[in-house]
Formats: structure tokens, sequence, C-alpha cells
């Protein structure tokens, strides 16, 4: 399938054709997700970003070796020990539409708050709302596999070519979609149905890869 043959295949369930954007990006993270479990824990890393070093800044670097998040982005407060719930992911698009007076924080004119949602952008963490602590300190679990971005145009998309493991992507990818939406009992089902597709494809790959202890008979033509 390309990118434009997925993203319909994922619209006839989930029933709008306005998030596009989101969809794309929710495509190109699940691919990255599923091949980070397919493969050994070596690409997986996990780590504390320093957090902001100015009430009124918004923006955290990533590390240098970073490839793609690995879920949500877990905060902490270390000056209480205070934790509290963690960021979801959301496009630069709806970040832009939910904090677009967040440069004003600059002069103290925008309301802080404690963060609740962030998006990648450039190497960076944009985290919404604009901060109103120093002392958060924020922890990522990513792969240093920067999977190729999704649009459109791709062909084909990774996965797609079996019903099984496309059905798996689709369900990654509206868990994502349903989640950034915070329709959380549609984002719970399709969760559900898009790490049982995981582990059923690992336990292929597993049986794929193991020894046989059985006999195989070749019949002549």
């Amino acid at each position: 399938m390309t990118g434009q043959e997925f993203r319909d295949y994922v619209v006839r369930k989930f029933k709008r054709t306005d998030k596009d954007t989101e969809l794309y990006e929710a495509i190109t993270d699940t691919i990255s997700d599923i091949t980070t479990r397919l493969k050994a824990d070596e690409r997986k890393e996990e780590t504390y970003v320093a957090g902001i070093s100015t009430v009124g800044e918004y923006q955290i670097a990533l590390p240098s070796d970073f490839g793609h998040i690995i879920g949500k982005v877990s905060i902490i407060d270390t000056a209480s020990d205070d934790q509290y719930n963690p960021l979801n992911k959301i496009s630069k698009e709806r970040y832009d539409e939910l904090y677009s007076d967040r440069s004003l924080s600059a002069v103290g004119n925008v309301n802080t708050a404690v963060p609740r949602n962030f998006c990648v952008y450039a190497g960076q963490l944009y985290i919404g709302p604009v901060p109103d602590l120093i002392t958060y300190r924020y922890q990522i679990n990513y792969t240093t596999e920067n999977t190729a971005e999704i649009t459109s145009g791709t062909d084909p998309v990774p996965f797609t070519s079996e019903l099984r493991n496309r059905n798996m992507l689709r369900s990654g990818v509206l868990y994502e979609l349903h989640e950034g939406l915070e329709n959380f009992q549609e984002a719970a089902y399709h969760k559900a149905v898009y790490l049982d597709g995981i582990s059923n494809m690992r336990s292929m790959e597993d049986r794929n890869k193991a020894p046989t202890s059985e006999n195989v008979i070749y019949h002549g033509v």
C-alpha cells in the first residue's frame, strides 16, 4: 500500500478526514514502535532530559542520538518529588493551536501551568502549557533508530503487504489518534488489539528463527 492508500484504509474506521497531519505522524510513530519492539533492546534508551532553566521557556533539547519517542513523557517535580500525569503526545499543528500565545511568556503575558502535552519538532520537545516551574524533570523512552517519515507518496508503507499486519498497524494508528483526541475508551480498545497483534507477530518471528526438531518430508512433483 502507498501512504495515501493506507491513509484511506485508516479513515474508513476513523471516520474523520480533517486529521491527516496527525494521521501520517501516527503511522510513522507506530511503524517505529513496531520495529523497535521486534528488534533487540539495544536500540532503546531511557533518559531524563533537563527541564527549562527559566520560567517562560517551553522547548527542551532531545538527545543527539534521538530517533522516536516510545510512549508518553513522564514528569516529576524534583523539589517536592510530586509526580504528575504523563504528558500526551500531540502534533505540532495541534500544539500551535493550543499554545499560540506561548511566545508572550518571555514578557510574562501568558499563563503558566503544570504541562499536559508535548510534541516533537526540530530535535526538541515542545512542552505545553508553558511550565510554571523550573524544577520539573522529564523522563523519556526513545529509540535511536530514526524511521523514515511516512507521507502520502510513500510506497510501500511497511507492514501493509499482509492483511494481518496491516490490521495491526491500523489499530496502532487508531490508538494514537484517539488518545490524542482524548477518546480514551476508543484508544484503549485499539491499543489492546494493537498489542495483541504485536505479540502474535513476535511469536511468529520466534518460531521462524527457532530450530525445528521435526523431520521435514519433501514430496516429489
